[in-house]
């Protein structure tokens, strides 16, 4: 059988492996990226020693890989667990509980997202009409040809114990030409929704730079990502969130945290996504969590001059944004 799909994807003229999704025809190869922001830094202080203010159930979650705060529900922060964990969504408070549904058993696993399948969930945001966005796009091995979002109506956290997807939108980066990627800088851990498109940050394995893509969830065909500009992050980045306004924007890596204040938005409501990360000077500050809470993986706005940061070991760190 295998041999047979590979003289039919031959004959097709179709590039691609057994073990991921084919290259379409229309998979075009572009080798251009945006050129490197200068991004100015209003004053780079001290690192900051993080102290948890609440931890979490890590064997119900047992790998926070994100968070996004609901402007919908009060006091909930969804989180996803990624590669080898089930296809759900978990519910928080900022004590760390887990907001269990009260039709559900002890056993509670998180609201399950029907067909759906979480090859590597790393990333969750939600956009302006309230869905749940889910990224499917970690990608250790920049080997991936199936990265896709999900889109979900945002779930009442009180009250379900599954929820269907909305749909799902598939895309590849057009800068890539190799599978797996020698410079593995095709990975991603963190997503944000603003004015109708879906932004994500690549997860770099070779430098300390990143890439800010695009792709417009209302398009139903594998869709090139558009590349949007480019930064030094000084680190992986594993999460992006924006607050409760909408008009900043956080960046996590493993050892720092980034606040860019964002464009006005113009006569239409378009942002000028040249000045994402040049607006003003960015709040910029290192990082150093408690050795056994290392790995930073999760960042949401709890306010609008508030960050709640999130370890994969259980752990919440709340960081006012003028301590940046």
């Amino acid at each position: 059988m295998r041999k047979t799909l590979a003289i039919v994807c031959a004959a097709l003229g179709i590039a691609g492996t057994l073990s991921g999704v084919p290259r379409p025809k229309n998979h075009t190869v572009v080798a251009e990226l945006p050129p490197l922001t200068a991004v100015v830094v209003s004053a780079e202080k001290e690192p900051l020693s993080l102290k948890p203010c609440a931890m979490f159930d890590t064997v119900r979650v047992t790998e926070c890989s994100s968070l996004e705060k609901s402007a919908r529900y009060e006091d909930v922060i969804w989180t996803v667990s990624d590669s080898g964990n089930a296809p759900v969504v978990f519910a928080l408070r900022e004590s760390g509980d887990v907001v269990i549904p009260a039709a559900a058993r002890k056993k509670y696993s998180g609201i399950r997202v029907t067909g759906t399948r979480n090859l590597d969930w790393e990333c969750v945001a939600l956009d302006e009409k309230g869905n749940l966005i889910i990224g499917d796009v970690g990608n250790n091995l920049s080997n991936r040809r199936n990265l896709c979002f999900y889109i979900v109506p945002e779930p009442n956290p009180a009250r379900d114990v599954v929820t269907p997807p909305r749909r799902k939108v598939s895309f590849y980066y057009p800068s890539q030409n190799e599978f797996p990627a020698v410079s593995r800088n095709y990975d991603c851990e963190s997503c944000f929704a603003l004015n109708g498109q879906i932004y994500f940050f690549t997860k770099h394995w070779s430098d300390t730079e990143t890439v800010l893509w695009r792709v417009d969830p209302s398009v139903e065909t594998y869709q090139a990502a558009e590349p949007v500009s480019r930064f030094d992050a000084k680190g992986m980045v594993t999460d992006a969130a924006l607050s409760p306004s909408r008009k900043r924007l956080a960046v996590l890596t493993y050892h720092c945290v980034w606040v860019f204040e964002l464009p006005e938005r113009g006569g239409n409501g378009s942002i000028d996504e040249t000045k994402f990360f040049t607006q003003a000077p960015a709040k910029f500050r290192r990082l150093v969590p408690p050795k056994e809470q290392w790995q930073l993986e999760g960042i949401t706005f709890v306010g609008e001059d508030t960050l709640l940061i999130a370890s994969e070991q259980g752990g919440f760190f709340r960081v006012p944004v003028s301590e940046l």
